[in-house]
């Protein structure tokens, strides 16, 4: 009986090194000098963009292919993309190191972006750990440097990507739904008029 208690418990652990482990992927965009205006006037202002210290380095845990995660930091991959697409609408852009820094007496920021990203992935695959599907929701909240609202604005973006796409770039179904998201994004800011008062 006990010979096989310790069976089973080494199968179980055998099991478990095999599937469910979270594999490592990055969801930058495919091509960030794609993330474009449409050819509108910038919005001239100065804006930063703050990201809290702790979202920076936060690891996000989603679903994968074959009852395996995948696993990635949306904020740090999508930093320079986001400075991209800001940079594309507006006159100036600066990543703040703190959320109180357009505050300060004569800082030349006329709008503070403060950015959250939600994120969601799955895989149709019980074969391969890669996902097929990601989704990516970029919600940007705009306020005045004394902290009121000003707008908010979302890019949302999807990807899909099959067996014979992603082999050689086990990221592409986050890094095309990040794509679109970041040039959703440039459309949503170009067409809010609150921005432009």
């Amino acid at each position: 009986m006990r010979i096989q208690q310790i069976l089973l418990a080494l199968a179980l652990g055998v099991s478990a090194l095999f599937t469910g482990c979270a594999h490592p992927i990055t969801v930058g965009p495919v091509d960030a000098s794609q993330i474009k205006a449409s050819g509108t006037s910038r919005i001239g202002k100065s804006v930063g963009y703050f990201v809290a210290p702790e979202d920076a380095q936060r690891e996000v845990t989603t679903g994968g292919g074959g009852g395996d995660k995948v696993s990635y930091k949306p904020y740090a991959d999508l930093d320079p993309g986001l400075y991209r697409a800001l940079s594309e609408v507006f006159a100036n852009v600066t990543k703040m190191k703190s959320a109180n820094e357009a505050a300060v007496p004569g800082s030349p920021l006329r709008l503070v972006i403060l950015p959250k990203i939600f994120t969601n992935s799955s895989s149709s695959s019980a074969l391969t750990w890669p996902p097929t599907d990601f989704s990516i929701e970029l919600v940007c909240k705009v306020t005045d440097p004394a902290g009121a609202v000003v707008t908010e604005v979302k890019g949302i973006g999807k990807g899909h990507a099959e067996y014979d796409e992603f082999k050689n770039n086990h990221s592409l179904s986050a890094n095309r739904a990040t794509q679109e998201a970041l040039v959703n994004l440039v459309k949503a800011l170009e067409a809010d008029p609150a921005l432009r008062r």
